[in-house]
């Protein structure tokens, strides 16, 4: 007879295995953006913020709009920060 522990286990692993699945390319993409970035000399996105910015501009100069979900993302980003959509 199998026990609910078992089950549960079982369960639990497979759940696993499909949220690993589902954020697989995400992550790909995230180690394929960060090597061409590493290859082109691409300062990290950190380092080209900038304190100038008028915080009433919806979309800071330098800027994109996601056009997935709207999201404002600072410069010097390829991937949306909400939706991890290309830019």
């Amino acid at each position: 007879m199998v026990s609910f522990g078992e089950v549960y286990v079982v369960v639990l692993t497979a759940m696993a295995l499909v949220a690993l699945a589902a954020a697989l390319p995400v992550l790909v993409r995230i180690v394929v953006d960060g090597r061409e970035r590493w290859r082109e000399g691409v300062p990290d996105a950190r380092e080209q913020r900038s304190g100038d910015a008028d915080p009433s501009d919806p979309v800071p100069s330098g800027g994109w709009r996601c056009g997935h979900c709207g999201t404002v993302n600072e410069r010097g980003f390829r991937y949306c920060r909400e939706c991890v959509e290309t830019l």
